[in-house]
């Protein structure tokens, strides 16, 4: 079979896929709402009675799986959808989304959203495979944290912080956005202290370097080899 390109950003797949009606139509109904770094987008377990589309900013999506401990599935950027997670028979959110950054989000009451995929079958078929590769990031990164090293997780969440947000057009080997430790324990599924030695153990090695709180990664080809173990 063909491979497909898969979708990333959902404005784009809206502009793409749907008629001019169901493009206008949204785009009167939707609201746009302004958060601040830290502020909460969304909240698990609330009614998901709208789907948020990310104008500008960086956000992560979190989870808590046990008293005190949160675990960050995916971080989010321009363009792409938070709040999908929640479409199910009962429709509640399953997970949290944070902003990273100061962020301008489109939201979407979700009984629209739901309206457009119907009416738009290529929209719809997209949107799918959206949602299929995100399952199986999901399950893979379930995987990973049963069969990883620390060290190895710690590179993950490094490698996905720079796959999501990519470095700085000015300095190529600068993160564009660095990430919390805490919140790189937190993708890696370590303890903030055990993380704290993964980035030492990386430097030595020279695989990164930081700069304050920023994070330079200086042999991206390494930091892949010690995700292949």
């Amino acid at each position: 079979m063909d491979s497909i390109p898969l979708p990333d950003r959902i404005d784009a797949l809206i502009e793409a896929h749907c008629s001019p009606e169901w493009r206008k139509l949204t785009a009167q109904r939707t609201a746009e709402l302004h958060f601040v770094a830290g502020e909460q987008i969304f909240k698990e377990k609330q009614p998901a009675d709208q789907l948020y589309i990310m104008n500008t900013g960086k956000a992560k999506v979190h989870s808590s799986f046990e008293p005190g401990a949160t675990r960050i599935l995916r971080f989010a950027r321009d363009g792409q959808v938070l709040g999908h997670r929640g479409i199910g028979l009962d429709f509640t959110y399953t997970v949290s989304a944070t902003a990273l950054s100061d962020c301008s989000v489109q939201m979407i009451p979700m009984p629209l959203f739901l309206e457009l995929l119907r009416a738009n079958a290529g929209f719809g078929f997209h949107f799918m495979l959206f949602m299929a590769e995100e399952l199986r990031r999901s399950e893979e990164q379930v995987k990973n944290l049963m069969n990883m090293t620390v060290l190895q997780r710690v590179a993950k969440a490094l490698r996905a912080t720079a796959d999501c947000f990519g470095f700085d057009p000015d300095d190529p080997d600068l993160l564009a956005f660095t990430p919390s430790r805490q919140d790189l324990a937190d993708y890696a599924g370590a303890t903030y202290e055990s993380t704290i030695r993964a980035v030492t153990e990386l430097q030595k090695k020279k695989v990164i370097k930081t700069v304050g709180r920023e994070i330079r990664i200086l042999d991206l080809r390494k930091l892949e080899g010690i995700l292949r173990g």
